[in-house]
């Protein structure tokens, strides 16, 4: 780093820090109690301070306490609260208090009996699911452990056959078992049903989080329920919802082109159901591709990812979807202004005791609402500086032009999911996703005739098997097959004779397939080790062809023809270690082999945590190595709008190499989050074909080109019901450096946001939900160019003519964006019969924001003198006030 950027990182802490050991203090409580019952003492407690209890009724029955304190810390009071009841306490966080029995060894846990092992899977009687971090103990006693992430449990002891086992469960009733029954069944299920008690129905409502998880692993975790109203869209939409995240923007102002920590579009690898999407966005970007109404959960990782993903540098973004294993059919169908929804999810094996699945059908299509108000922002949004709107403009008032632009997009999901005897849990995913734009202008005044016609087709198909297996009580393996191919078609035909189709054809052909199979291995060897390990096997194949026709030379051209083939094997290891109770790292190393090139590389892992003070406040860091070989070029045509075309790594291109250091805090509590982060990302091998460039703008092709960028992440996040509020600030800055370009010297990438701001507030009353969101960045980097003779061969008059000259690169920024995003909705009807209504706006206060500025230099037709110019200025607007309707009904 360089020193300006050490000095920010110091202030930056010097503010963030202070904030987070502020917030660390235990609550402190008053008491003054007399021969009153231990659980109205609960009671009284949770009534009067932000603590909650968790115990078992019958465990504390009879227990009496007489004590006095004001004002003491909650560790203390509890303390003297409970001394010399024969219970002891723990504190989950600030808030929640596990109450247990006191340290008594168990009476019957004898060093003369016989050393012997209780072992079993605690899971959920009605799913089946496996239920995590389980208390396992004793009965009367403090002798126990807890489930791991599979519902497994490992009980070593000198065990009697009456000996009683007791198994609980957040949320759920309480269960005892027999020691012997253990014995006798090793490692059974042990199934807990949902409680429906006072005490179950208040710690959920108080632990439940309102939009997003902080996992250990580092990454950001998205529950279905949980996702929110959106600003602005009224409807969730994933990669919008993403965007709310610092660090997660679109420089294009697009939901599914987002550049995340100064990365570009591409460097962000999208999973469906494990399928790798190449065609994420409806509408050219501005909707996502995945229908929100059967996504289950999302994952997001902004760069510090572990040993077990790989394949892009900037982010990977997880999404899996419905079915749940459920009892219940359930239908739904719906609408907005621009597409309708219909899915269906039901119950298999109804009638087989060790088998339960389900399956799910949805699909999506756009409506032919082309005078929509919001279809028409969207349009203008994409089209506004192209050939569509030019031609827009020259059929006002004129009888004899035809203009019709027609776009269509849709998306089709069906999921199996099943479950067998062992619980192995098994799923067939197909998704297909396709974006048509059928775009056809002509003028006919009988004299004179001429058209041109656009046709883009854009889609992507994919099919998944993913199997999960407990192998073991500790070893769980994870084995998934995936293809997917993408398609991107763009055909361009002009005519000045009525009698023939064409006379001019131009053709852009691009295909991607890919296919993969992943095995992926967890070996818990304890609870303070585990290892993850695995191997990835990939064949990928791009092609890219352009050709023209000329009708009246009879000529068909094949000027440019790119196939290239990859076969990649990658085996990867990592190790996950918690010495002490306050600090965990894990190490890793994923290994990329090409055997037809005979090239290894290798990425080096590392990541930890460390909870210096309490378990609440956590400091965290990363440092990881990345390869990526799959990257896009850009390539649009005249229309100013399109799909990028995808290519691989191969020997004259070569993998793009990323090095990220990560370094941060987080403090999260039942109703809060802060999360800050500083990272810095040196890119290399980077290539000009990816580069969003100004019209008339030379760009020679380049592959040795190296991209620095660096920043700071800061999310805040509080829970005061009804009402969350929700802060995200990012701060960053990105340079690129191409030899052929600027002179060989750093400057500023398009895609450079200095500063974004998103304020969201949400609003939970019941049957009414609103959201509004303040949006606010800094304006991206553009060129200025100059205006500089040249020679013209063709010209009549004079020899020479005038052409853009852009000797610097991004030296100017357009103004910064505003925006006031709004929505609301309204959930009404019965329990099977639920219906939902929403309306948004988009850019409420109806700014003008300017999201790209290109300039054209119009000069005189080659037969006449070339003594003037006239240079235009064009500015790309984002969608102005747009709002959107929307109606759902399930059943």
């Amino acid at each position: 780093m360089s020193r300006n950027q050490r000095k920010l990182a110091a202030w930056t802490w010097a503010f963030v820090l202070p904030v987070l050991l502020q917030a660390q203090s235990l609550p402190k409580i008053s008491a003054d109690f007399k021969n009153a019952p231990l659980s109205v003492a609960f009671a009284e407690l949770e009534s009067s301070f932000p603590i909650s209890f968790s115990f078992e009724d019958e465990t504390i029955e009879g227990v009496t306490v007489s004590v006095k304190f004001r004002q003491l810390p909650l560790d203390r009071a509890l303390q003297k609260l409970l001394a010399g009841t024969g219970f002891d306490f723990e504190l989950i966080d600030q808030r929640y208090v596990l109450i247990k029995q006191g340290n008594a060894p168990p009476a019957d846990n004898s060093p003369t009996l016989p050393r012997r092992t209780l072992c079993g899977k605690v899971v959920d009687e009605a799913t089946g699911e496996p239920l995590p971090s389980a208390t396992v103990y004793l009965l009367g006693t403090s002798f126990g452990t807890y489930t791991d992430t599979a519902g497994y449990f490992e009980l070593p002891g000198h065990f009697l056959e009456k000996d009683t086992v007791s198994v609980s469960y957040l949320g759920y009733s309480a269960l005892t078992v027999l020691a012997g029954h253990l014995l006798q069944r090793p490692c059974a299920a042990v199934k807990l049903s949902f409680a429906n008690t006072w005490m179950s129905d208040i710690l959920i409502k108080d632990f439940s989080v309102d939009m997003l998880t902080l996992e250990n692993e580092g990454n950001f975790h998205f529950k279905k329920e949980k996702i929110p109203t959106l600003p602005g869209w009224g409807e969730p939409d994933v990669l919008r919802m993403l965007q709310l995240l610092p660090g997660i923007g679109s420089a294009e102002e697009s939901a599914a082109r987002l550049n995340v920590r100064g990365g570009t579009p591409d460097q962000n690898l999208v999973l469906w159901e494990g399928i790798p999407m190449y065609h994420t966005g409806h509408f050219f970007g501005q909707y996502d591709a995945f229908n929100p109404y059967i996504v289950d959960e999302v994952d997001v990782w902004r760069g510090n990812f572990g040993a077990e993903h790989g394949g892009r540098n900037s982010s990977i973004i997880d999404i899996k979807g419905r079915p749940d294993l459920v009892d219940e059919s359930t239908w739904g169908i719906g609408f907005n202004l621009l597409h309708g929804n219909i899915f269906m999810e039901k119950p298999l094996f109804r009638k087989t005791k060790h088998k339960r699945g389900a399956i799910i059908v949805a699909g999506r299509t756009s409506l032919q609402s082309n005078k929509s108000k919001v279809f028409r922002e969207l349009f203008d949004q994409v089209f506004q500086n192209g050939r569509v709107a030019f031609q827009d403009s020259l059929r006002v008032d004129n009888d004899f032009t035809t203009w019709r632009p027609d776009i269509q997009y849709g998306d089709f999901n069906l999921k199996l999911r099943w479950q067998g005897k062992k619980k192995n849990d098994n799923a067939i995913s197909i998704f297909n996703g396709y974006d048509e734009l059928n775009y056809y202008y002509a003028f006919d005044d009988s004299l004179t005739f001429y058209s041109t016609s656009d046709f883009i087709r854009a889609s992507n198909f994919g099919i998944s098997w993913q199997h999960e297996a407990q192998w073991k009580p500790r070893l769980k393996a994870n084995f998934k097959m995936a293809a997917s191919g993408y398609q991107n078609r763009y055909n361009f035909r002009w005519n000045n004779q009525r009698d023939s189709a064409f006379i001019y054809q131009y053709n852009t052909s691009n295909d991607l397939a890919d296919l993969s199979i992943h095995l992926d291995l967890a070996w818990e060897v304890d609870q303070l080790r585990k290892w993850t390990f695995g191997y990835h096997a990939n064949a990928q194949q791009s092609s890219l062809i352009y050709q023209d026709t000329q009708v009246l030379r009879r000529e068909k051209n094949i000027f440019s023809r790119d196939t290239s083939i990859l076969g990649l094997h990658t085996f990867y290891a990592a190790f996950g270690h918690q010495p002490n109770p306050k600090f965990w790292y894990s190490l890793g190393l994923r290994m990329n082999l090409f055997p037809e090139r005979d090239l290894f590389f290798a990425e080096p892992r590392a990541r930890f945590t460390w909870q210096p003070w309490d378990h609440n406040l956590k400091l965290k860091g990363s440092m990881a190595r990345n390869w990526q070989f799959v990257f896009q070029i850009i390539d649009y045509n005249d229309l100013g709008a399109g799909e990028p075309l995808w290519a691989l790594a191969k020997d004259s291109i070569p993998a793009q190499e990323l090095w990220q250091w990560t370094l941060g805090a987080s403090y999260e509590t039942r109703s809060m989050l802060v999360d800050a982060e500083l990272y810095y990302k040196d890119s290399r091998n980077l290539t000009s074909r990816n580069l969003l460039v100004d019209r008339g703008f030379e760009r020679p092709l380049s592959f040795d080109g190296t991209s620095v960028a660096y920043g700071f992440d800061f999310l805040f996040r509080k829970r005061l019901p009804p009402y969350s509020v929700w802060l995200a600030y990012s701060w960053g800055q990105v340079e690129q450096q191409f030899p052929e370009l600027n002179a060989n010297r750093p400057y500023p990438a398009r895609h450079d946001i200095r500063q974004q701001i998103n304020f969201v507030n949400m609003l939970d009353l019941g049957k009414f939900d609103v959201s509004v969101n303040l949006h606010f960045r800094t304006g991206t980097p553009y060129s200025i160019p100059a205006v500089e003779q040249v020679p013209c061969p063709a010209c009549t008059v004079d020899d020479f003519t005038y052409a853009l000259s852009f000797s610097e690169l991004n030296t100017e920024r357009l103004p910064n964006t505003l925006r006031l995003d709004v929505s609301a909705t309204y959930a009404f009807g019965k329990k099977n019969r639920k219906w939902k209504t929403g309306l948004s706006f988009f850019n409420l206060l109806n700014r003008t924001n300017i999201i790209d500025k290109d300039f054209i230099l119009d000069t005189p037709d080659p037969t006449e003198p070339q003594g003037s110019f006239n240079l235009r200025e064009l500015n790309r607007l984002a969608a102005g006030r747009a709002p959107n309707f929307f109606l759902q009904y399930e059943w």
